[in-house]
């Protein structure tokens, strides 16, 4: 607080030199007291030169001007009334709400609450340099012989904490060069000395810098009687902020340029009753100009609806005017069909400010593959659907909050309020866009406290760190997975998820705002990094300047983007040159030729496998690049186990040999000795013969054994060629292979009408032979076994829960075998199935305990399944699935 109190009208020219800007609104209330508009009372001189940003010109103006106030006077209003009732400071950057405030001044205006009118005029004053951003300072010289050797700080305002962060209680009283020790070699001490000499007021801008404060402060000095009056502020960021500034709309008219969606700006036309008559275009991309084949000074001084006209197409001026009356967001096809041209554009027209922003992509391919599809719909309706489904996928959803905090509780944030909402968050919340708009977070979706994402959403807004997550979301009448990625936003954050169950689609929403621009650079999964070429004196290309870097490349290095603009290509890239891809990036430059390729880069602080398009854009190259380094490794992975497989299957195939003629032949020996003995020997042998048949009977079943092993490691190892099976004609070789046990059991056996399925036909014989084998030798006593195959096609949909077959497809051929026998229990359905298991024993029915085994192997080359139901003495059935 300043220890002095100036007349109103004295206060009022001090404000005049400010180099920043003031405006002091008094609040005007309704008869209960509520805040319905605010009046001007006093526009400094630098406000006055800025009187479209403020939207007032003179005292006395009031803030909501007309029956309709624009968005932006609304969004002003209710900052202001927020200060009257906390009466907490607000700071208002660029871009705040939806891009609709601006900065003002050098860049920060804070606004304090009023206080009520008093007869004093000084205490008004002294309110309105409290609530000023701007630093004052008052000044008594020190003299020693006549000559002013130091200044003395007689009084200051809270501003002075803001910059230099020494409060007017640490400065008052003391001398001017112990609390800016460097105050006399950075120029201010000479400035000072002159105007309180001279008596003329001065404004300097100079860098001051000590131990405890840098930057760039912008001062003036005004002789007040015996003294100085100081008003200075921090214009480092207003510097930093200009050149940001320029640089981003450079940067986004480039972008908009080199952007694959057309993009138009259309500025409404009224007559001079206020009707809306007519559109013009104020601003396009080079795609929409390349496209209406017409230079931009051309096409600017063209109205929409005589362009309309031309294309056939007068809707669109219907769509056009919609959008600005309503500002709903609307989104349709159009089919271009002239000069030549049959294109389809997806077009959305979006309310910005006092204009419509326009733009279409070319949808042409897409349109023709759904065309395709519709006409498959009728011939195969789930193939279709399938296809529809991916055609249909979703949007990701984009919301943007302010934060709402409680001044009670430490100014911590309660809530967030809604300021916007895209359409696709409206197809994938269910909540219109309209619906949400102002609305408290919390109201509308209390599930965000339980789920835990309200506190990653207070961490950005609080830290400015971005906020990623995968979360299952099963609250507020919802049921799904998101994937949830924040970024900071004024005193908010911005938010924008998808559900996963959709297909990604790509795309890009060009927002004016260069802070929402970084945002959602920023948020991209994909590494961008704007280079600009470094020359030698020879005008050699030697290396390459990074201009621009998203959050994502600067993650490789464990950096903020801003810390590598400016840095030269191999500080961080050191090896890039050795490896190739400066060699890449100067073919782009010098030919203007886009290239796209991989590539691994490797130093001694990273190695990663990249999907890399380089780009000309001016003069400057741009490079977009995927991290694709799991997919690699998991690659390198896949092909040292396809490796080991290669190992295993080959020692199989050893094995096989081994079975085959190495095992065999020992046992081949102890029968054909056991016969000699049997022959030559028998009388002498006695109750040894029967020894010996036991062990030739035991040796035989060793060599079935070896010879299913065989077959079956067979099955496991060898490729099998594939083609067109008839399934009549296998069970017919099957039946003449199994003659014998089907006329001593005088089985039935009964199929006809089987399908012709895509496999291979020695596997597939096997298969029924060990089914229909089975059927005869697992057959009640003193029935005559009957044994039926049948088959039908059957959907995926109608497949059993525990059955999934190997290879997924939308329909299969179901084929049962089915018995009168004995049956199983079902407990050990899964058990049949494995290689020597057995339900019963070797005495009561004969066997490996590998048939079924083989059967499932084959099944499983197939692509296939196997499942079967039993009940105890009725019999059993077995049925495969087979892909169509």
């Amino acid at each position: 607080m300043l220890s002095v109190q100036l007349p109103e009208s004295q206060f009022f020219e001090l404000l005049d030199t400010l180099p920043g800007a003031v405006v002091w609104m008094q609040c005007i209330r309704n008869n209960q007291g509520e805040p319905i508009n605010f009046r001007v009372r006093f526009v400094s001189e630098q406000a006055g030169k800025l009187a479209d940003t403020f939207g007032v010109s003179s005292p006395e103006t009031l803030l909501l001007s007309g029956e309709s106030p624009s968005t932006t006077e609304q969004a002003h209003f209710r900052q202001l009334v927020n200060v009257l009732q906390t009466g907490q400071p607000y700071q208002i950057t660029q871009g705040h709400l939806t891009g609709e405030y601006r900065a003002m001044a050098d860049g920060v205006l804070r606004l304090m609450k009023p206080s009520p009118v008093e007869a004093n005029p000084g205490s008004r004053s002294r309110a309105m340099i409290e609530g000023t951003t701007q630093g004052i300072m008052l000044l008594e010289p020190v003299f020693a012989d006549d000559a002013i050797v130091d200044f003395r700080i007689l009084g200051a305002n809270s501003a002075l904490s803001v910059m230099t962060h020494v409060t007017p209680a640490e400065a008052i009283g003391r001398l001017h060069s112990e609390v800016f020790p460097q105050y006399r070699a950075d120029g201010f001490f000479g400035q000072f000395c002159a105007t309180y000499t001279d008596g003329q007021p001065r404004r300097v801008e100079s860098y001051y810098s000590d131990e405890q404060l840098q930057g760039w402060f912008e001062v003036a000095a005004v002789r007040h009687g015996n003294g100085l009056v100081l008003t200075f502020s921090n214009s480092t960021e207003a510097r930093q902020y200009k050149k940001a500034l320029e640089e981003t709309n450079t940067y986004l008219q480039r972008i908009i340029d080199s952007s694959q969606t057309g993009i138009l700006v259309l500025k409404p036309v009224h007559n001079e009753t206020g009707e809306l008559i007519d559109f013009q275009f104020t601003r396009s991309s080079r795609l929409t100009e390349a496209f209406v084949g017409q230079q931009p000074e051309v096409l600017r001084q063209v109205l929409v609806e005589r362009w309309a006209n031309i294309i056939r197409e007068p809707a669109l001026m219907e769509r056009y005017r919609h959008t600005y009356h309503t500002g709903e967001n609307v989104r349709f096809e159009t089919n271009y069909n002239l000069d030549g041209f049959d294109v389809w554009f997806n077009v959305q027209c979006t309310r910005q400010d006092d204009e419509v922003l326009v733009t279409f992509t070319d949808i042409t391919a897409l349109k023709k593959t759904q065309q395709t599809l519709e006409w498959q719909l009728s011939r195969n309706r789930e193939q279709a659907g399938l296809l529809n489904s991916i055609l249909d996928s979703s949007d990701n959803g984009i919301m943007a909050f302010e934060a709402i905090r409680s001044p009670e509780d430490g100014n911590k944030i309660v809530d967030f309020r809604f300021l916007m909402a895209n359409q696709a968050s409206s197809n994938i919340t269910g909540r219109p866009p309209a619906s949400v708009i102002g609305r408290t977070l919390l109201r509308v979706f209390p599930g965000n406290a339980d789920s835990g994402l309200f506190d990653g959403y207070v961490h950005t807004t609080e830290t400015g760190e971005p906020y990623r997550t995968e979360v299952y979301y099963n609250y507020d009448g919802l049921d799904f997975w998101l994937t949830i990625s924040t970024h900071k936003l004024g005193d908010g954050f911005v938010v924008t998820f998808s559900d996963v169950s959709a297909l990604k689609r790509a795309t890009r929403i060009v927002e004016q705002s260069a802070m929402e621009l970084q945002t959602i650079i920023n948020s991209s999964q994909t590494g961008i990094i704007l280079y600009e070429p470094v020359k030698s004196e020879q005008g050699e290309l030697v290396d390459f300047r990074i201009r621009r870097a998203n959050r994502q490349i600067a993650g490789y290095m464990r950096m903020e983007p801003e810390d590598m603009v400016g840095a030269l290509a191999s500080e961080w890239f050191p090896n890039y040159k050795n490896e190739g891809l400066f060699a890449q990036y100067c073919q782009t430059y010098h030919t203007g030729e886009t290239l796209h390729f991989d590539f691994n880069y490797e130093d001694s602080e990273m190695s990663f496998w990249f999907d890399i398009i380089s780009t000309k854009m001016g003069d400057d190259v741009l490079v977009t690049l995927v991290d694709y380094t799991t997919l690699k490794r998991l690659q390198q992975q896949l092909e040292g186990s396809v490796a080991d497989l290669q190992r295993s299957n080959d020692n199989l195939q050893q094995f096989a040999y081994v079975a085959s003629h190495d095992l065999q032949e020992p046992l081949r020996k102890i029968q054909a000795f056991g016969d000699v003995l049997k022959l030559n020997y028998a009388p002498l042998l006695g109750e040894g013969a029967d020894i010996i048949a036991r062990m030739q009977a035991s040796a035989m079943r060793m060599s079935t054994l070896i010879r299913d092993l065989l077959e079956y490691s067979r099955l496991s190892t060898q490729a099998m060629p594939m083609g067109p099976v008839a399934l009549n004609d296998v069970v017919g070789l099957v039946l003449e292979d199994l003659d014998v046990p089907i006329g001593e059991t005088h089985a039935s056996i009964e199929y006809a009408d089987l399908p012709t399925v895509r496999g291979e036909e020695s596997q597939l014989r096997q298969l029924f032979q060990n089914l229909i084998s089975n059927a005869l030798k697992f057959r009640k006593p003193d029935t005559q076994p009957v044994v039926t195959v049948r088959a039908r096609t059957v959907v995926a949909a109608e497949l059993p829960a525990d059955v999934s077959p190997v290879r997924k497809a939308s329909r299969y051929h179901m084929i049962t075998v089915s018995d009168n026998g004995i049956g199983f229990d079902e407990r050990y359905r899964e058990r049949i199935f494995q290689v020597f298991q057995r339900l019963h024993s070797k005495l009561q029915y004969p066997g490996t305990g590998i048939g079924l085994a083989i059967v499932q192997k084959v099944v499983d080359n197939h692509g296939g399944a196997i499942t079967a139901f039993s009940t105890m003495d009725e019999g059993a059935t077995f049925v495969v699935y087979l892909p169509y």
